[in-house]
């Protein structure tokens, strides 16, 4: 052996063919992301639509360097004129369009432009097709300028800004920072080296898009109820408090409804016994509840 693991040497000896890289590109409006997708198809025009009122999702094939791919390229968002519900259910074609299912989201960013806008996109894009997506999401910011030592500048950001840091973190620190001035094919290879899945029945299904749609029932409802509960039993035993401090109030100041003796020691007495009845239900609900399971 040369030092690989047994799990390193499957990898290499057997690896899954990919009959195709599949690939749905997600972003807001003026961030490059039908140009990168223009790059990646080999310098063409596919998804630039001369009449912007056309906003559908596209697809496209193309063969880098002996590996299939197909690109789905998926309407802006936060538009002008552009309502969010039309463009997330235009957005959704993408899945069909990418059948079986997409290996990877391109999450398109322009870097240097990370606001709460930014941040937006992804709740957007969580809402859309669920957290699991994230398991198969890259972010890509896109420049203009290759001078730059863009791996520096996003290290940079992460440092300085939470949320950015968050935003990476979301996507498992998955990025790659793309100049879509540089049309020459070894970025585009690099960038489909950086995102090829672990093999080709590794995709986000159809399944998992119908899940993302739906209320995790089983998780809200029993919260509701005992949210519920909860208020329902500090009311009665609060109740329950303020009366019996009343009282005591009422006879430790002598019979004394007016005086301002007893007033005062019905609301402390009242106080006191709201808390003591209150915890007591609490500790009974609790222990009810417990022998009820066993």
């Amino acid at each position: 052996m040369d030092g690989r693991t047994a799990v390193e040497t499957k990898v290499l000896i057997d690896p899954q063919p990919m009959d195709d890289l599949r690939i749905v590109l997600f972003g807001k409006t003026r961030v490059g992301k039908s140009t990168l997708g223009n790059i990646i198809m080999g310098n063409t025009e596919t998804f630039t639509s001369k009449d912007s009122s056309k906003d559908r999702t596209q697809k496209s094939h193309s063969t880098v360097e002996g590996q299939k791919v197909a690109v789905v390229d998926t309407p802006g968002l936060f538009k002008p004129g552009k309502h969010e519900d039309e463009l997330v259910n235009e957005i959704k074609r993408s899945i069909d369009l990418a059948s079986p299912g997409p290996h990877v989201f391109l999450l398109v960013l322009r870097l240097g432009m990370i606001t709460s806008e930014e941040l937006e996109v992804l709740e957007v894009f969580e809402r859309t097709f669920g957290r699991r997506a994230l398991a198969y999401t890259t972010v890509v910011f896109t420049h203009r300028n290759e001078d730059e030592d863009y791996e520096a500048n996003i290290q940079e950001a992460m440092i300085e800004s939470k949320d950015f840091r968050e935003l990476i973190e979301q996507c498992q620190w998955r990025y790659f920072a793309f100049n879509i001035e540089d049309k020459s094919p070894a970025q585009v290879t690099e960038l489909l080296k950086k995102i090829t899945p672990m093999g080709k029945d590794y995709f986000y299904t159809p399944d998992m898009l119908q899940e993302a749609g739906k209320p995790d029932e089983q998780d809200e409802k029993p919260k509701t109820a005992e949210t519920t509960g909860r208020r329902a039993l500090l009311e009665r035993t609060g109740l329950v408090g303020i009366i019996l401090g009343s009282v005591g109030g009422y006879l430790l100041g002598g019979g004394e409804l007016t005086s301002t003796s007893g007033a005062l020691l019905g609301a402390l007495g009242g106080s006191v016994l709201l808390m003591g009845t209150t915890a007591l239900a609490m500790k009974a609900k609790t222990l009810t509840e417990k022998c009820c399971k066993k």
